[in-house]
C-alpha cells in the first residue's frame, strides 16, 4: 500500500519542476510519518528508454520505506467549463491515493468538464488543478487552495501570479481563468472565459 503520490511530468526526457515535487515529498512525507524521509522521490528513476518527442506522466506512490512509479503517455486534456459546487468539509491538504470525497464532488459536475470547489464561500480548486485568474493585467490564484500544486508553486516564486482571497461572487470582476498544475503548465494562449464557471 503506497498511500501519497506524485504525478510528475515529463517533456524532452526531462522531469519538470522536479525541486517544486521533492519539496511536497519531504513535507507530506514528515506531515504523515511524523520523521524525515531517507530516500529522494527520484531515487531509482531513470528517463533512458523514454521518447523525447513525447510528453509522459510519471506517478510515484510512496511510503514510509519505498516508491513504486510507473510511466504512461499523456496527452493534455484540459476543462474548459465548471460548475460550481461547495463542501465546507472537503480537505485534501496532502496529495493522497484516497481521493473519495474529491471524486464525489467531481460526480456533481453534470455537463461541465469539472468542478469549481468553494470551501466556506472561498474558491478553492478544481478536482484535479488549481485554478488562475486574470482581470486583464494582473493573474491572481486563491489563497485558499486544496492542494498546493508544484506549478502554482513555480509560478509564484516567479512573481507570475499572485495570492488573493476569493470568494463566489469575486469571479465576475475576472474576465479568464485558465487551470494548472504538473501536466499542464501556464500557457498565455490557454486562457477561457469566466462565463465558462457557472453554478446549476
Amino acid at each position: 500500500m503506497y498511500p501519497l503520490f506524485e504525478s510528475v511530468c515529463i517533456e524532452n526526457s526531462q522531469i519538470k519542476n522536479a525541486d517544486y515535487h521533492e519539496a511536497r515529498f519531504r513535507k507530506s512525507y514528515i506531515l504523515q510519518y511524523k520523521t524525515h524521509p531517507s530516500y529522494s522521490l527520484f531515487d531509482g528513476i531513470h528517463l533512458t528508454n523514454l521518447d523525447s518527442s513525447l510528453k509522459y506522466k510519471l506517478r510515484i506512490g510512496y511510503k514510509q520505506h519505498g516508491t513504486r512509479f510507473s510511466f504512461s503517455e499523456y496527452e493534455n486534456s484540459i476543462p474548459t467549463t465548471l460548475q460550481l459546487v461547495s463542501d465546507d468539509t472537503i480537505s485534501y491538504g496532502v496529495k493522497r491515493n484516497n481521493r473519495k470525497k474529491l471524486n464525489n464532488l467531481y460526480k456533481q459536475k453534470g455537463d461541465f468538464d469539472d468542478v469549481l470547489i468553494i470551501k466556506n464561500g472561498l474558491i478553492t480548486d478544481t478536482s484535479y488543478a488549481n485554478i488562475l485568474f486574470t482581470d486583464g493585467e494582473k493573474i491572481i490564484t486563491p489563497a485558499t487552495p486544496l492542494l498546493e500544486g508544484t506549478c502554482r508553486a513555480r509560478l509564484l516564486d516567479e512573481n507570475k501570479i499572485i495570492e488573493k482571497r476569493i470568494l463566489e461572487v469575486d469571479i465576475q470582476n475576472f474576465k479568464s481563468f485558465q487551470l494548472v498544475n504538473a501536466l499542464n503548465d501556464f500557457d498565455p494562449t490557454r486562457w477561457v472565459p469566466v462565463s465558462n464557471i457557472k453554478r446549476e
